[in-house]
């Protein structure tokens, strides 16, 4: 969950993109299973067709039960635009009715007319419409596959099944049934090793917008099953491999809007930050840092650079914007970006220079059920990494002696809604974090300098990073945890050395370095960023960040060898603290504040984790340890994901 950066050497710029995890509360995935690739799949057959367009999905339906439709060209000639409206019927959420697939769970019964409008690459406006009828004789048991959406070819893929039926899983059996074969098909289960609810894989590569469609089964206690089945559209898009996201093996969305249709930027959003087609960077008079254009920026002004995936998204990001005590701040850091992407394929959170962007996971924004469907939650392969250390060290986020970052996860099957509270807790830590990034390179001491025909990734190149001043200054010392680190959250392989480091040998060392956490010694940027991240959430929000060494062998109670909160105000981080907050935030009085915030506490050993009373007291008192119960809730993971993608080229 942070971002990036290494060191850049000499004569040859390495740029990596600064990314910053956060799983905005869903709950953690276990080891999955790799599926053979099934054979090719006979070509769907539409249900409809008129004004050359087809239409795939089904028109009938019953009460409860999700729904998938996709339109796409009956002709060579491709759709570029699209726009799907409900004319009658009961209401339904429609949050992706600018892509040619739509997804949605029927209500109630009764009839619903939508039409479908489309224009294609050469102009051609197309319209169709359409009556589906939703009947009240549902099964007993149902199963319901989320979400039916668009993918571009070779992207990243995931769907999930659940069940509203008060009975337990005990089996699922994917299948594909039409459509090119999907590729590095794997199945997933959730905490605990249930049953593998989850399927992952890569679109094909395809010459024309195609439909796939898989078939899954669910098996009950009792014998019973239940089926379902999901429609995955395939863009056959122009891409670039020399492009600066595909070259890393990132195939990103085509549905991209930008959140304000009428910015001025609108064309240099779709053209400069996320598209599969880019190779250079864009230059500041194309697409300008916030800071550039005005010292004091509105939510409009940030809303202007904003792009998405869904509308959805860039409403809970102006919902954080108003509503948020860190809205201030937030102003005044976003000056340092040229733009916010908030996209469902982004996959940990990151910050790039390349581009000048900040890129958001939008698992941090969902409120709804139906906005959580619209997610992509393919886990990340590094995810393994570090697991042949003896030790962890772990961090989170807590007020009032509770979590407040990771927080106990809702599950999906439970339909639960999540309140401003819960997003602006995924929020709020993340965008300081990645903002420090982009304040860590663009500082506001240079904005009213930079010209119009430099980018970003000229700027870096010729300028010194605030993180490289901090080392200069206040440098951490452990080489014994740079090069953990590089195991923990790079995957090189562990030596026997470092296979053999005790919990207690990593506590002596971190203890006694000027790191915030562990991840600081990954990079010199994410220690700049973390300082800075940590101080804030503890300034302006109350919000205490724990850090503790828990050992990884025959420790299942999750007993801590070492911790503390409030790390971040000990006195011997206090300077390079202040260091970094006053190279982001010149306006704050640093070192009075810091004579304010709380003092740091030390975390009472051989405690188990979750006991957060237990922890800061010598006596053991009730435990706040949250598991999963009734209310579908499922205690925190141990281990917060935050791990970088550094693209080099």
């Amino acid at each position: 969950m942070r971002a990036f950066y290494q060191a850049v050497i000499t004569t040859v710029v390495v740029t990596l993109l600064c990314a910053c995890g956060g799983s905005g509360g869903n709950s953690s995935n276990t080891g999955g299973e790799t599926v053979p690739p099934p054979s090719e799949q006979d070509q769907l057959v539409p249900i409809l067709t008129g004004d050359n367009l087809a239409l795939y999905g089904q028109l009938s339906a019953t009460s409860g039960e999700s729904v998938g439709l996709v339109v796409l060209s009956a002709d060579n000639n491709p759709l570029t635009t699209v726009n799907w409206q409900q004319q009658s019927g009961p209401q339904v959420e429609i949050l992706a009715a600018h892509t040619q697939a739509i997804g949605f769970d029927i209500p109630t019964p009764g009839s619903y007319e939508f039409t479908v409008n489309a224009i294609t690459n050469d102009g051609q406006q197309r319209e169709m419409s359409f009556t589906l009828i939703a009947s009240d004789d549902a099964p007993s048991e149902v199963a319901n596959v989320r979400l039916d959406h668009m993918a571009t070819e070779r992207g990243r893929v995931s769907l999930r099944v659940d069940s509203p039926t008060p009975k337990i899983i005990t089996a699922v059996n994917w299948q594909q049934t039409a459509g090119p074969a999907a590729q590095a098909v794997t199945q997933q289960g959730d905490s605990g090793n249930g049953p593998l609810q989850n399927l992952f894989f890569t679109a094909p590569l395809v010459s024309r917008d195609t439909v796939l469609e898989f078939a899954v089964t669910l098996q009950f206690d009792d014998g019973s099953e239940a089926t379902d089945k999901v429609l995955v559209g395939v863009n056959d898009t122009a891409i670039d491999d020399n492009g600066i996201f595909t070259e890393n093996d990132m195939f990103v969305t085509t549905d991209l809007v930008a959140y304000r249709e009428n910015s001025p930027y609108a064309k240099a959003l779709h053209k400069c930050v996320y598209t599969n087609q880019i190779v250079d960077s864009c230059t500041f008079g194309e697409l300008p840092l916030i800071g550039m254009q005005t010292a004091m920026p509105d939510i409009d002004d940030i809303l202007n650079k904003t792009l998405v995936s869904h509308p959805w998204m860039g409403d809970r990001f102006a919902e954080f914007l108003h509503q948020s005590a860190t809205r201030e701040d937030m102003l005044q850091l976003l000056r340092g970006v040229t733009a916010i992407v908030i996209s469902y394929d982004i996959r940990p959170s990151f910050y790039w220079v390349r581009t000048g962007a900040i890129y958001l996971d939008a698992r941090n924004f969902w409120r709804t059920p139906a906005e959580r469907d619209t997610l992509n939650t393919a886990p990340d392969y590094r995810s393994d990494f570090g697991n042949d250390l003896q030790f962890g060290i772990y961090w989170r986020y807590v007020k009032d002696n509770n979590y407040y970052y990771p927080q106990p996860s809702l599950a999906e099957s439970q339909r639960n809604n999540r309140d401003f509270a819960k997003l602006e807790a995924s929020l709020a830590w993340l965008m300081y974090h990645e903002l420090a990034h982009a304040n860590d390179f663009f500082p506001s001491t240079a904005w009213a300098g930079l010209s119009a025909s430099q980018t970003p990734l000229d700027y870096f190149r010729n300028s010194t990073t605030r993180s490289d001043l901090l080392y200069d200054n206040y440098p951490l010392q452990s080489e014994v945890l740079f090069d953990l680190a590089n195991v923990s959250f790079g995957g090189e392989n562990a030596t026997t050395s470092q296979r053999n480091f005790t919990p207690a040998q990593a506590a002596d060392e971190f203890s006694s370095d000027i790191a915030p956490a562990y991840y600081a010694y990954y990079t010199r940027r994410e220690d700049f960023a973390t300082l800075f991240e940590q101080f804030m959430m503890l300034y302006r929000l109350g919000v205490s960040a724990d850090i503790g060494v828990i050992g990884a062998v025959t420790n299942p109670d999750a007993l801590i060898t070492w911790g503390q909160r409030n790390r971040i105000n000990q006195d011997t981080l206090q300077a390079r603290t202040a260091f970094a907050v006053e190279r982001i935030l010149p306006n704050l009085n640093v070192a009075q504040i810091q004579g304010d915030l709380p003092l740091t506490i030390q975390l009472e050993a051989d405690t188990s984790w979750y006991d957060l009373d237990a922890l800061i007291s010598a006596e053991r008192l009730q435990s706040n340890n949250v598991s999963r119960n009734k209310t579908g809730e499922i205690r925190p993971p141990l281990s917060v994901t935050n791990l970088d993608g550094h693209l080099q080229y």
